[in-house]
């Protein structure tokens, strides 16, 4: 159960807060150390460490207990005492069960509440993980003004940078015109944010032009135009529910798919519809993403 937990936690770390030199993965690297404090515990790997509870004895990311998810802080600061709190309903029965043995019951906190949010997350996931299978899951609540929700990486093995974005999304002028949002992304081909990025960012770039191909490429089967990646404007999908675009590379930006769902204007009340749209423009992308973990390098692709 310390394992599990351990990797609940790291699900909820931003990516960008992954410690370097160390592994993506949300498994623990080298033993894993749980100890028990006065209302709080403590897990920690060769990476990190993690405390669930009350107080700070200096560990990297601070969970509070708490009866209903609750925002503790506002932001943006994400290391430390993270912006949201942790309650049995994130955690399941078996699992919060655990928890409270080990500290004690969750306690009562007066600040907003963010369980219609974390419902709506839990939905996107359980929507979504059959069909991406050993993708990670990583929560990003507040670095972007524009967006909130799960970023989902693509499996270590495969060598790739690629992302999905499944969330919320907002114009940051209008923050209460809220959405159901989906991103499918590569890194930005040269930009790293790790030395360790280096080769799968170059495999990623003979991906995408792979990806876009107007005879045999993956994203362009899902486009009405076969040089739709020729012109560097949007392309959009007719036969998907929402406004779901292609972006050609030549965009100069970052994402090959943006999907914004029209039919919800309130998705943290909706949130199964919401997870509903986002699995069928993943499952739209399943022949896309088969072709990830292929290791293309030293082909011509033009």
């Amino acid at each position: 159960m310390e394992k599990a937990l351990f990797t609940r936690l790291w699900q909820e770390l931003d990516f960008d807060d992954h410690p370097y030199p160390g592994s993506h993965s949300p498994d623990p690297q080298g033993d894993l150390k749980f100890t028990t404090h006065d209302g709080a515990l403590t897990l920690a790997d060769n990476r990190i460490s993690f405390r669930l509870g009350v107080g700070d004895d200096g560990e990297k990311s601070i969970h509070r207990w708490t009866m209903e998810p609750t925002q503790m802080n506002d932001g943006p600061k994400r290391l430390g005492e993270h912006r949201w709190s942790i309650s049995p309903k994130d955690l399941g029965l078996t699992m919060s069960a655990f928890v409270a043995v080990k500290i004690g019951p969750p306690t009562v906190e007066t600040g907003d509440s963010k369980l219609e949010v974390r419902i709506l997350l839990g939905q996107i996931r359980n929507a979504l993980s059959p069909l991406l299978t050993d993708w990670t899951w990583h929560l990003e609540v507040d670095n972007k003004p524009d967006r909130m929700g799960w970023y989902i990486r693509a499996p270590e093995a495969w060598e790739s940078l690629f992302t999905i974005f499944a969330g919320i999304g907002w114009h940051p002028d209008t923050p209460e015109n809220k959405h159901g949002f989906l991103l499918f992304e590569r890194a930005p081909p040269g930009e790293l944010d790790r030395p360790d990025e280096e080769g799968p960012n170059r495999l990623d770039a003979l991906r995408t032009v792979a990806l876009c191909n107007s005879q045999r490429g993956a994203l362009t089967k899902l486009a009405s135009d076969p040089i739709w990646s020729h012109e560097a404007t949007p392309h959009h999908i007719d036969n998907l529910q929402g406004d779901v675009q292609l972006w050609p590379p030549s965009m100069g930006r970052w994402p090959l798919l943006v999907a914004r769902q029209l039919e919800q204007t309130n998705p943290v009340k909706n949130a199964s519809a919401v997870a509903q749209w986002q699995a069928e423009i993943v499952s739209a992308l399943a022949p896309t993403i088969s072709t990830l973990s292929t290791k293309i390098d030293g082909l011509s692709w033009q």
